[in-house]
């Protein structure tokens, strides 16, 4: 086995698909990052399978879609006997070490790695299913503190902390500083050993997830820079143009008015946060080449969702638009064209069989993936023409499901119309196409194709019922219930108060 490569998958999170160098943006500095897609392949239509971040771990660790493993959202629990790529590698005798986030929910934190070392762990619902409705999905709910992150974007202060509780005001930049150092370690360990057969690190990183905030030097060097900003497009506070549930979705945010001047500042702070977490990764592949392990490792850099940044009037992720459900995708290792650039959609739901592939291992017929190298290597494929995701998360009442193929984006919203973009005439999604008659077949394939994959309808009603949304009796509390109804049942009796997010003890 001393010739089979490792294998290091770095993810950051909520990193927006095009906020880079080497996607040609006119501003973000990612020096690293470019010089990995420079000696790899990058993908130029990659997306999550669902944009929040444990539905999004858990897909692209299982290698199954989120209604495959009823993932449904933040502290939905990953059942033990689903098999991961890590446990996968563990049984083959390759370890697999997770250093950082992968957000398990609950007591299973290990995911099937070898060896982990995680800073912020995050609980599991008790009890689950529900018996409170997850007030985040009914109708009136107001989550304040989202206005709160772009009020206070900015600077961070120059202290030193351990990591732990980066939603607060300091941000995730020292939990990234220790998982960089872990990792740094990791890494002589591995080239001091006397083994030389293959192993594989996740690196779970947090930045330029909010709250936005990144140390001085980052936020200067985009904010002297202010008058050089673009403006996000459509960035309409509030957005009457949007879809009925985005723009209830724009109100649960409750962002109201947003300045030129607020929103310049957001974005100079996340541009620094990308800066700050490519600089981190810099310092991972250079100890590999310190050690002499770079030219035999694969790297996947990719990202579990994006960040709208005001595009459309909206922040954070949970919506289909791309800037929310895309995320950037390079890969570099043996055997793998440098400098290519792949316009073929794909997901991280193949990020398992990818990984199968670069240890030469087989990947079980349950997996919906395909592995990126036949792809990327110019090599025969049976890969599909489209790429697929869902929510059943916060901020909206029905579910959505997501179809790109071709030159078309498709979501179909549960009890409400859908919506099309041409993403190829149209990358920004400022014209929206359902209405348009000349497009009805184009809708009705779509929802053909969706159908063929699940029932949209079945899947819902599974995930409310686990979420706790529907009643005894089967009625559906997203369309009988307010949040303010369901707060003054819960102080009655007759709910227990169940949080929404629930807190590690």
């Amino acid at each position: 086995m001393t010739n089979q490569p490792n294998i290091l998958v770095i993810c950051s999170d909520q990193h927006h698909p095009l906020m880079t160098g080497y996607r040609g943006h006119s501003l973000v500095k990612t020096p690293n990052l470019d010089k990995l897609a420079e000696d790899g392949t990058h993908f130029t239509r990659a997306y999550c399978n669902s944009p929040v971040c444990t539905p999004s771990r858990m897909s692209f660790i299982t290698g199954k879609y989120v209604s495959q493993i009823d993932s449904w959202f933040i502290g939905c629990p990953l059942d033990p006997n689903e098999m991961t790529w890590a446990r996968r590698l563990d049984e083959a005798g390759i370890p697999s070490t997770m250093l950082g986030k992968m957000d398990f929910c609950g007591d299973y934190q290990d995911g099937g790695f070898t060896d982990f070392k995680i800073i912020e762990r995050r609980a599991a619902y008790d009890p689950y299913p529900r018996n409170t409705p997850l007030d985040s999905r009914l109708k009136g709910y107001i989550r304040p503190d989202k206005r709160k992150h772009i009020e206070n974007a900015g600077i961070r202060p120059d202290v030193i902390t351990d990591g732990e509780n980066g939603h607060g005001p300091l941000g995730f930049y020292d939990h990234d500083r220790i998982v960089t150092e872990w990792s740094i370690d990791y890494i002589k360990e591995k080239a001091k050993s006397d083994i030389n057969d293959p192993w594989a690190l996740y690196v779970g990183l947090l930045y330029p997830h909010w709250p936005f905030t990144v140390p001085k030097k980052y936020y200067d060097m985009y904010y002297e820079q202010l008058d050089k900003i673009e403006l996000p497009h459509d960035a309409k506070f509030p957005n009457e143009n949007l879809h009925p549930a985005l723009f209830r979705f724009q109100q649960s945010l409750d962002l109201g008015v947003v300045t030129e001047e607020q929103l310049k500042k957001v974005i100079a702070t996340y541009y620094g946060m990308i800066t700050a977490m490519d600089d981190m990764v810099g310092q991972i592949v250079e100890e590999l080449k310190a050690q002499g392990l770079y030219d035999n490792t694969y790297i996947v850099y990719m990202s579990d969702h994006g960040e709208s940044l005001g595009e459309h009037g909206l922040f954070y992720k949970q919506c289909s638009y791309e800037g929310s459900v895309g995320v950037p995708l390079i890969v570099k290792g043996p055997n793998v064209p440098k400098g290519q650039k792949v316009d073929h959609p794909v997901s991280l739901v193949d990020l398992y069989p990818t990984i199968m592939d670069m240890a030469n291992l087989d990947v079980e017929s349950d997996r919906p993936g395909v592995s990126w190298l036949p792809l990327i290597r110019g090599e025969n494929h049976e890969r599909p023409e489209y790429v697929f995701s869902e929510y059943h998360g916060n901020f909206f009442q029905q579910d959505w499901y997501m179809l790109v193929k071709g030159d078309y984006k498709y979501t179909y919203y549960v009890k409400e119309r859908p919506t099309l973009y041409n993403i190829k005439h149209d990358p920004k999604e400022n014209n929206e196409l359902a209405h348009d008659p000349q497009y009805a077949e184009i809708l009705r394939e779509f929802e053909g194709l969706l159908r063929t994959i699940l029932d949209p309808e079945e899947v819902s009603y599974r995930s409310k019922k686990d979420l706790g949304l529907i009643s005894p009796d089967g009625k559906d509390y997203t369309e009988t219930l307010t949040v303010q109804q369901l707060h003054e049942k819960i102080k009655a009796g007759v709910f227990p108060n169940e949080p929404g997010f629930p807190v590690w003890k």
